[in-house]
Formats: structure tokens, C-alpha cells, sequence
């Protein structure tokens, strides 16, 4: 049968020339669509490395002197320290509450700061982002946020002489690069400064921001909060409810009743936040949901005009035949035969074209390279291999268009397959 096709589709080669150059176009710009669409998608199917689910951060302010409420005498380091702590133990005495933190402003997923630094093991060093917490009496940041150990998969343990030491915590990532294991426990990490921390556990790999791939990371842990005169805008306490906790009730009762509480000194309350919220706020204002929209709406509507466009030429192309049909079927070919023949004429030309197409779309990524680039990204993930970036989304395009393309051929051919020979020769 393949030789026979094959002569059939050269003695067409005419009608099917302009299918076949609609075929290379079609697989070049498909290419150019999904690509995108894989590398978002791959990026945010990465598991976070934290649990957001009934978790909260607690946004306080604080009084300038040109406020009306401004109090002089609540505005020492010390004052300021003591109404940070008082604060964190309202959260903790909420009988909701599960577990809390005290942490840097900077320290929760998808908020809107970054810190980050140079750290070293000898002369090897790394950037990494950078975590604070506070162990006070009762906090826990890992139960809060749901970092789990990468070795057993549970959520991590916060030795209680963990600050004493001062002990750190780093990421799956971070201790492959900085010491090329994930055994890194027991080990020194030097900051810049030359101070010393000895590393107490390793996280599962951690993403501050949901859309992005997990990168290094180093939480250090502080038995009080540091005399900075504007530790007022560093610190903040986030926290988890219990798993039995109704969050509408939760929030009407800690707005009525916890809230007044929180005026201490010159800090006032301003909102409570949910993490699931924090997050889409973040997509929202980053433009990670309109990016995500976008490429997601030029796809549909991109397979939308490709799918038309091939069910029309491939519908075409059958109806054209219908007298080879006729004579097909006068020659004791069977409905199914005949299905078959035109299906594989369909899969020959795609392939065919898709494999012309390839060159073109090797050399726009040569040119310009891939969609949404990751710089440093994590090897282990297939969006950052180049060869297995490129054969995933090749594999993609050219199954979507096989797809489209038998759906195009099988409805008409069906049909016209079902006609009788002496109708179907009346075209002839």
C-alpha cells in the first residue's frame, strides 16, 4: 500500500504542493506558539517547596513623626523590639493558630521583596536569596510555611539550640552548588563578612514566586531580633490556622477581636493576609496572569486558525477525489481501505512538511534562542536542556498537527467512502 500512496501523492504533486508549503508554514509558527506555552506551564507545574493552604501573613505599620498619632516615648529600639515580640505573642495565644513566625518582611512566598547575598564554602561562592527568622518562644517557620526536609519528606525540625549555634537551613539547590551534595548537614557556610554558620538542615528546592523555577536559598535563624532603629519596617509575623478551622470565621473573629489589640506603641494593624491571595495578588501585579492569559488565549486562538484552516484543505482535498474514490470502490476496495489509504496520505504529508520545518525553527532558536529563558537554571528540569527543550516541544507541535490533520482527512473521506460507485463516478 506505501508504494502505491507514495505514487499516488507524486502524481498529485501539484494539489498537493501548496498543502505541503501550508504544512511548513503551519509547523514553524506552531512551534513558535507552544513553546512559550511549555516553559510557563513546566515552570509552574514545579512544586513550590511550601504548603500556602491556611497560611497567613500579618501586615503591620508604624507611626511616623508627622502622624497625629505618633508617640515619641514608644519610638526607642528596645520599645520597638518589646511591641514586635508583644504583637507576635497575641498571634500565638489565638486558639486557631497552629504555628507562627517571626520573620523579615522579605521572608514569606511571592511577597514583594527580595533579599539575597554572596555566600561561600572556601572560595567556592553562590548567590542565594536569604530568609530571616527569629526563634521566639513557640515559633516554628517551617510548620507555617510547610518546608519539608529533603532527605525524609517531612516537615523540617527546628532544633531548639538551633540560634545558640547559630545554625542555618539551605535548599536542595543550594547545597548541590555550594557543596555538591544535598548531605550537607553538619557543614560551614561563610557570608561575606567571614562569619561562620554551620548548616542544621536541608529544605526541599524553594520558590519565592510561584511562575519562577526554585533557586538557591538560606534561611538563618536569630535568637532575638536585631537593635536596627528601623526594625519596624523588617519585621512581621505570618502564621497557619489548624487544619479544623473554619478561615471566613477565623478572619471575622480575628478582625473584631485580635485587631484592636494590635495598636501597641506606634504600630498599627493594616491587613491580614491570606498566602493563596498574596500570591495571585503578586501574578496580578506582575503581569505573570496577563502573560500566562495572553500566551494562553494566542495559542487557542492560533490551533483555532490552524485547525480551520487544515480541515478545510484536507476537506477539500478529499471531496476533489471523489471520482479515485468511485473508482476505488468499483475495484472491490473496502470503506475501511479506502479511510486507511487517505489517513496515511495525511500522516506522510505532515510528517514530510514538519520535517522540512525543522531546519527553520532550528535556526530562529539559534538566533534568538527559546522562549522565556531561565538564567542558571536548574539542569535537572527539562526546560533548561536545550536538546530535550527542543524535542519535547517538537514532539508536541507535531502531534497536534497529526491530530488536526486526520481529523481534516477522516470526516470527508468517511463520508465520501460510503457513496455509491456509480454516484461517485458521476463526477468523473
Amino acid at each position: 500500500m506505501m508504494k502505491i500512496i507514495r505514487h499516488q501523492l507524486w502524481n498529485q504533486r501539484r494539489q498537493n504542493g501548496w498543502i505541503f508549503v501550508e504544512l511548513v508554514i503551519v509547523s514553524f509558527f506552531l512551534w513558535t506558539v507552544i513553546d512559550p506555552i511549555y516553559v510557563l506551564t513546566s515552570n509552574l507545574a514545579i512544586a513550590p517547596g511550601y504548603d500556602e493552604e491556611r497560611a497567613y501573613a500579618l501586615y503591620m505599620d508604624y507611626y511616623d513623626a508627622q502622624h497625629g498619632k505618633y508617640d515619641g516615648t514608644q519610638d526607642s529600639t528596645a520599645i520597638k523590639q518589646e511591641n514586635l515580640y508583644r504583637i507576635t505573642r497575641l498571634i500565638k495565644n489565638c486558639p486557631e493558630v497552629e504555628s507562627f513566625a517571626l520573620v523579615s518582611s522579605a521572608s514569606f512566598p511571592n511577597c514583594n521583596s527580595w533579599n539575597g547575598g554572596e555566600y561561600f564554602n572556601d572560595t567556592l561562592k553562590v548567590h542565594s536569596q536569604y530568609y530571616q527568622f527569629i526563634q521566639v518562644e513557640g515559633a516554628d517557620v517551617f510548620r507555617t510555611y510547610g518546608m519539608r526536609d529533603a532527605k525524609s519528606g517531612e516537615i523540617m525540625s527546628l532544633p531548639e539550640d538551633c540560634a545558640a549555634r547559630g545554625g542555618v537551613f539551605v535548599s536542595e539547590r543550594m547545597a548541590n552548588d555550594l557543596f555538591g551534595t544535598t548531605n550537607a548537614v553538619g557543614k560551614k557556610v561563610r557570608y561575606y563578612d567571614s562569619t561562620y554558620h554551620e548548616v542544621m538542615g536541608v529544605l526541599q528546592d524553594y520558590k519565592h514566586r510561584i511562575n519562577e523555577q526554585p533557586g538557591n536559598l538560606l534561611i538563618e535563624v536569630n535568637g532575638k531580633i536585631p537593635s536596627y532603629s528601623w526594625i519596624q519596617w523588617m519585621y512581621m509575623v505570618t502564621f497557619r490556622i489548624n487544619p479544623n478551622v473554619d478561615a471566613a470565621a477565623f478572619e471575622k473573629r480575628f478582625k473584631a477581636e485580635v485587631v484592636p489589640q494590635l495598636s501597641i506603641g506606634n504600630f498599627y494593624f493594616t491587613k491580614l493576609g491570606r498566602f493563596t491571595d498574596i500570591r495571585r495578588q503578586y501574578e496580578n501585579e506582575s503581569g505573570v496572569t496577563n502573560t500566562l492569559r495572553l500566551q494562553y488565549s494566542l495559542a487557542g486562538f492560533a490551533l483555532l486558525c490552524v485547525f480551520l484552516g487544515m480541515v478545510g484543505t484536507f476537506w477539500i482535498r478529499c471531496n476533489a477525489r471523489r471520482q479515485d474514490i468511485g473508482l476505488m470502490r468499483s475495484m472491490g476496495a473496502t470503506q475501511k481501505g479506502i479511510c486507511n489509504q487517505f489517513l496515511i496520505e495525511a500522516w506522510l504529508l505532515v510528517t514530510i512538511a514538519f520535517i522540512v520545518s525543522l531546519p527553520l525553527t532550528i535556526h530562529r532558536v539559534y538566533i534568538s534562542g527559546f522562549a522565556n529563558p531561565t538564567e542558571n537554571g536548574n539542569p535537572d528540569y527539562w526546560q533548561n536542556q536545550p536538546y530535550t527543550h527542543f524535542f519535547i516541544v517538537s514532539i508536541l507541535t507535531y502531534v497536534i498537527l497529526l491530530i488536526i490533520a486526520l481529523l481534516g482527512t477522516y470526516a470527508p473521506v468517511t463520508r465520501a467512502a460510503k457513496i455509491l460507485p456509480a454516484e461517485a463516478l458521476r463526477d468523473e
